[in-house]
């Protein structure tokens, strides 16, 4: 199988164990001969079984949540090291080049931030107009929280911005701007 299928063919596999999993949470009891139902008996193999399966897909559906969420899958090689595009995001004034980029900016173009995980304070600060969304300093502190919906900033132990990487989120996610246009929950 191809390096480029491989992503689909898990993905596809994953969606059949749910669909499978959830059918048989919602499947009626069977008929008896005589045509009564039977109840489902909860102690069986069977039930067994299918709590082994309910709990497999959804430990599944989590990893697979938190991989479409977090996981770069190495491209920061590309996007950092390559097109160097941390730097045109930390602006010179924070170790990059340019002016930088600013989270309206950057709402502007449609990212998107994630209310949820913000620290709190940073919430009541936005919800009162005391956050600076013109400084791209901003912008790394969202980077160094990761609430920036499908980028991960990578940064070094001095905390400049020393890379960044690009998760499946950054495409097909988004908020429901229940705090600002582009800052809300997934």
């Amino acid at each position: 199988m191809s390096a480029r299928r491989q992503p689909l063919y898990l993905a596809s596999l994953f969606l059949l164990v749910v669909a499978l999993a959830a059918v048989a949470a919602l499947a009626p009891p069977r008929a008896t001969p005589s045509g009564k139902q039977q109840p489902r008996v909860t102690s069986s193999p069977t039930s067994r079984f299918d709590d082994a399966i309910s709990q497999h897909a959804q430990r599944l559906l989590s990893e697979g949540r938190r991989a479409f969420r977090f996981d770069t899958f190495g491209d920061e090689a590309f996007w950092g090291d390559a097109l160097k595009l941390h730097q045109a995001i930390a602006g010179a004034k924070l170790g990059g080049v340019g002016g930088g980029v600013s989270p309206r900016t950057a709402l502007s173009v449609g990212l998107k931030v994630d209310v949820d995980a913000l620290p709190k304070e940073v919430v009541a600060a936005l919800e009162k107009g005391q956050v600076d969304l013109d400084a791209p300093a901003t912008t790394l502190t969202l980077l160094k929280v990761n609430s920036v919906v499908g980028l991960t900033g990578f940064f070094s132990q001095a905390g400049n911005l020393r890379s960044l990487g690009l998760q499946c989120a950054f495409c097909h996610s988004t908020v429901d701007d229940s705090l600002a246009p582009g800052i809300g929950r997934r």
